[in-house]
């Protein structure tokens, strides 16, 4: 396997995908996990104490969705699998813009959890792949920028909305939604323009 340290990987085209894959397949997860229950409040009507249940439930499943969609990566590769997770992210998203009722809620919930978990499952493999392993603590965390930069601004982007409107996290969604279809585009060009080199 190729050896590329952090100098060697900046310079590499895949590095910026990488990047920008990481930070959309986080961002619809960071974006509910930190507002989970003001939405299960505001938009659903639940009381504190059941919308701490639910965000329990999303935490739960993002536990499950590393082992999970970690597992089935290891059986299709790393960017089928994320292929599938954009789709899931963007379906879950359209349930709750859809479906105006808790069963609404905790499908999305539930899709995003397992989602959001599988994106931390997916890259350190996916980096691994294309860097080796030799330099991956270093590589890795660069590659992590992705998600710090997602977890900056998706929290606050979704409260600002929701601010501005009422309490309604709705546009939120409908961008969150517009995002996990532009990561599925970057996915299949990321797999296409490798497909070529390695041919």
């Amino acid at each position: 396997s190729k050896e590329v340290n952090w100098i060697g990987m900046l310079k590499s085209r895949n590095f910026y995908l990488i990047l920008l894959l990481f930070g959309i397949g986080a961002f619809s997860g960071l974006m509910i996990a930190s507002n989970a229950s003001l939405i299960g409040q505001n938009m659903f009507k639940l009381t504190a104490g059941i919308a701490a249940t639910y965000v329990s439930i999303y935490s739960l499943c993002n536990f499950l969705g590393r082992i999970i969609w970690g597992t089935v990566s290891d059986r299709l590769g790393r960017t089928n699998t994320l292929m599938i997770i954009y789709i899931v992210i963007a379906l879950s998203m359209f349930v709750l813009v859809t479906v105006h009722s808790v069963t609404g809620f905790v499908i999305c919930i539930i899709g995003l959890g397992i989602c959001f978990g599988g994106t931390m499952g997916v890259f350190p493999s996916l980096v691994m792949e294309n860097f080796g392993p030799k330099n991956q603590g270093v590589n890795f965390g660069i590659v992590f920028l992705g998600y710090s930069i997602s977890a900056y601004f998706a929290p606050k982007l979704a409260a600002d909305i929701a601010g501005s409107h009422g309490g309604n996290f709705t546009i939120a969604f409908y961008i969150a939604i517009v995002l996990a279809l532009i990561g599925l585009v970057i996915n299949i060009l990321f797999k296409v323009l490798n497909k070529k080199a390695n041919n």
